[in-house]
């Protein structure tokens, strides 16, 4: 349903065993300036939680090349253009910048 909104979307692939998806959240989603900038441009974000292996999770991530988590994906506002998928270790810069592709 995010996808046909005119919003940039973020999904956030995590699971609550993946270390690397607990300091990610921590040190760069929750950063103030990434927060505030997800609310300046109204960006929908969805947490794809793959704690108990869902298999439509695990459908997605297969999509993407990936068996497992951690993996982040923003969905610029233009669908035509190809979703930007971050690296498996964050920092604020590499999801505002992302963002900032994101938007016209």
């Amino acid at each position: 349903a995010a996808l046909r909104t005119r919003q940039p979307v973020l999904v956030d692939f995590t699971a609550d065993w993946c270390l690397t998806c607990q300091v990610n959240r921590r040190t760069s989603l929750e950063d103030p300036r990434v927060v505030q900038r997800l609310k300046e441009l109204n960006v929908i974000a969805v947490v794809a939680d793959w704690t108990r292996r869902d298999p439509e999770i695990a459908e997605a991530l297969r999509a993407f090349g990936r068996a497992g988590v951690p993996l982040y994906v923003v969905y610029p506002v233009d669908r035509s253009r190809p979703p930007i998928v971050l690296p498996e270790i964050l920092t604020p810069s590499i999801v505002l910048e992302a963002l900032a592709a994101a938007v016209p």
